[in-house]
């Protein structure tokens, strides 16, 4: 769950390389080609810059995780020693 919104940008990556690689492999006109070519790196650029910050996200989404799993073995772990010393 965590990783489905990285693995979705990361396969609209793929397609874009695909895609731009279509394009130099396409008979059309070369300045067609390179406009186009042109357009879909941008479009790569701006998708790898948001894989980068999905990626930042999945970290502090794992670390939140990480936070709340060792309160709640903390609070366990003092609820424990309250009623042994009882």
């Amino acid at each position: 769950m965590i990783y489905r919104k990285l693995r979705k940008l990361e396969q609209q990556e793929r397609d874009i390389k695909s895609l731009i690689i279509a394009a130099y492999q396409s008979g059309a006109d070369p300045e067609v080609v390179m406009i186009r070519v042109s357009d879909l790196q941008h479009d790569l650029v701006e998708l790898e810059h948001e894989v980068e910050l999905e990626k930042t996200f999945v970290r502090l989404k794992e670390s939140l995780a990480l936070l709340a799993l060792f309160t709640i073995v903390m609070v366990i772990v003092l609820f424990i020693k309250k009623i042994s010393y009882d």
